[in-house]
């Protein structure tokens, strides 16, 4: 792990990386902030009104990194944390994994009923044995998930996820793409209901916090 943030933080100097979308965590965080992320800032808008995050989500049917079909259904009975980028990220995505899988260690018994999963949305020839070198880096848990167009858009379009290639000066058979999307790790219950979600950008501590908050917020509903 050690050598890998070595080489995360080697390949973030020279820029190859994926721009986090501005977002805010839900709940508890105050809208209308000025956010920064690396060197550009983002006025958020003070109307802005996050989705309930109940309208998030729904059923879907994807690809393992193992190219086994799954669905959401395959996932009841068990708390889902649920990340969206793609593989040749540099930035975003391997540091939201790493703190996601450092986080689900920090619950103790609590994090062995979450299933951590990452979903590329690249929507190119599904690359399973490189997703599933990618995901091996973060949790032993972590499952990546991918499809076809049909599928990966399916998905996009429920948890409302926004992507979009930029354009940069570096060449993309160096670096891979650079996608902006939206960061938010979705907190899915074992019902299959999204209750809520939160920016990449937390620090650990935050991580941890809002998933005891959730987990014991469904506790206290099913008591």
């Amino acid at each position: 792990m050690r050598r890998f943030r070595t080489l995360l933080a080697a390949l973030s100097i020279g820029a190859a990386c994926a721009c986090a979308a501005p977002s805010l965590a839900h709940e508890r965080t105050p809208h209308g902030t000025l956010m920064q992320e690396g060197e550009i800032e983002f006025r958020v808008d003070p109307e802005y009104k996050p989705p309930d995050p109940e309208s998030l989500g729904g059923s879907w049917d994807l690809v393992d990194h193992n190219g086994r079909l799954v669905t959401d259904k395959d996932f009841r009975g068990k708390w889902m944390l649920v990340f969206f980028g793609f593989a040749g990220c540099r930035e975003a995505c391997p540091g939201a994994l790493m703190t996601m899988g450092e986080a689900i260690d920090q619950l103790g018994p609590d994090g062995d009923a979450i299933q951590p999963l990452f979903v590329d949305f690249s929507m190119e020839e599904p690359d399973y044995l490189g997703l599933a070198q990618f995901v091996s880096n973060f949790h032993p848990r972590l499952i990546g998930l991918t499809g076809d167009r049909k599928q990966t858009f399916q998905a996009v379009r429920k948890f409302k996820v926004r992507r979009e290639y930029a354009m940069t000066n570096f060449s993309s058979k160096e670096t891979g793409p650079r996608i902006n999307h939206t960061t938010y790790i979705y907190v899915i219950d074992p019902d299959g209901r999204t209750r809520g979600y939160f920016y990449d950008a937390l620090p650990i501590e935050g991580y941890v916090d809002e998933i005891r908050y959730h987990l014991a917020r469904y506790e206290a509903e099913h008591e």
